[in-house]
């Protein structure tokens, strides 16, 4: 027996995306929510009578994340695979390692171990669907409060999101956990029990078992106003990031920002456009207290200076008039160190990488398989360059070279001439002529 209720709510949302997934996957961890997910899918899919549905049933996965937490994990994959067996839905195990580091949650890492290990199965619009429901979205809309969350945690799980380069939905978000649980008895499921579901060492399900019990006593409709709130908190970022997309267009130059237009904006909307200028990067997100020092320390300071504000993974510089977010760059190359290279093929850098296409009449004129070597500043190189012998270090700086990149640059030599460096020069007598077949070199930062 399949619920008609939530059959509906699952393949609304489906539908919505008008997506053409290869796999439609449950997130499947064995306990109730899930278990009652895949039940409603794997009946619904092989109903005959819904021609609409059954056509993902050769679609329909299950993936399971043994996070090996629990001496009772490895009996909990071996049931999802073998309820999956029953139901004829094929079923993938994937193990993680959660790694906690001092001051980290042990929730929030295996969280985000989870959703990484499912992204990777995604594909081009593959969709993945949690069993979350309007209990958890209350105790999340909490749980953000009391982290000191900005509008775009208070909005909570958002029922459709991306995950990868794929779907997550979340089809029971307008339901309780008494809701499916009522569902589940009368339709005879079995499920597994979690015993640490009920450990209130977890702030969870501290939130859970003592916090909410006590606000349904007073407000019983409680779970319903997290949830208003939750909405109203996304309407918000909605314009939030609007706002922060028209500041973007006009304070970015390529990826990086401008400082004269971003102090043109309030301090609000500074901190706004920052957030989101770091997101569309890729980068991890600062902290309020990041933020503030990028905005104290990098937008008032002098233009000769070089200051830098990072936290795990990201880091923001200043150089000149332009705000730089990246990853924190590899060590610095030691002096002798020396790299082969042999054209056309690319060469891997310590940073980026280097890669030469033939053109024709211009670029570095060298036939095909020459040697060179790739060595990097120690400082006193000189290039000839435009009938006058040049200094490197002079010369990086009237290109605008961020002094972090310089130490990277790559300068090719053949034997202990200096023939070139990407995106600035070819030394003279080296530069192909009209006719005559050359090497547009480039090096990428990645």
């Amino acid at each position: 027996m399949s619920p008609p209720l939530f059959s509906k709510a699952i393949f609304d949302l489906i539908e919505t995306l008008q997506a053409s997934p290869q796999y439609v996957w449950v997130a499947y961890s064995g306990g109730l929510d899930s278990h009652l997910l895949l039940h409603t899918l794997a009946h619904t899919c092989h109903d005959t009578s819904n021609t609409g549905l059954k056509n993902h049933s050769n679609r329909l996965r299950a993936v399971h994340i043994h996070h090996g937490l629990h001496k009772e994990a490895d009996n909990w994959a071996k049931h999802c695979q073998q309820i999956c067996e029953a139901l004829a839905i094929p079923c993938e195990v994937i193990r993680v390692n959660v790694r906690v580091a001092p001051r980290e949650s042990l929730e929030a890492n295996a969280r985000t171990a989870r959703y990484e290990a499912i992204a990777q199965l995604l594909g081009s619009n593959d969709i993945v669907l949690t069993g979350q429901h309007a209990d958890d979205q209350a105790e999340t809309v909490l749980l953000q409060l009391l982290r000191g969350a900005g509008v775009a945690g208070l909005a909570a799980m958002p029922q459709i999101s991306r995950l990868g380069p794929g779907w997550l939905l979340r089809p029971f978000l307008n339901y309780s956990r008494a809701e499916l649980y009522d569902y589940a008895l009368k339709a005879n499921l079995h499920w597994i029990e979690d015993s640490s579901n009920a450990d209130t060492r977890f702030d969870r399900n501290f939130i859970r078992h003592q916090i909410m019990p006590l606000l349904q006593q007073r407000w019983p409709s409680v779970n319903h106003i997290l949830a208003r709130v939750a909405r109203h908190q996304a309407e918000a970022n909605e314009l939030v990031q609007t706002v922060a997309e028209a500041d973007w267009r006009v304070c970015q130059e390529q990826s990086t920002l401008l400082l004269p237009a971003l102090s043109r904006l309030s301090p609000a909307r500074q901190g706004n456009l920052l957030r989101f200028w770091i997101k569309q990067i890729g980068l991890p997100p600062p902290s309020s207290v990041q933020v503030q020092q990028i905005l104290n320390n990098l937008l008032t300071a002098k233009a000769d200076r070089q200051p830098l504000v990072r936290w795990p993974g990201a880091e923001v510089r200043r150089y000149r008039h332009h705000l730089f977010a990246m990853p924190p760059p590899p060590p610095v190359p030691e002096a002798s160190y020396t790299l082969t290279w042999q054209l056309p093929q690319p060469l891997r850098l310590p940073w980026g990488d280097m890669k030469a296409t033939e053109i024709e009449g211009q670029g570095l004129a060298l036939p095909a398989g020459t040697s060179l070597q790739i060595r990097f500043r120690q400082g006193g190189e000189t290039f000839h360059w435009h009938g006058h012998q040049r200094i490197v270090k002079k010369l990086l700086q009237a290109a605008h070279l961020p002094p972090w990149q310089r130490p990277f640059m790559p300068l090719i030599y053949i034997e202990n001439t200096l023939l070139a460096m990407p995106n600035i020069g070819i030394a003279d007598g080296f530069v192909a002529r009209e006719g005559e077949k050359g090497w547009d070199i480039q090096w990428n930062l990645g």
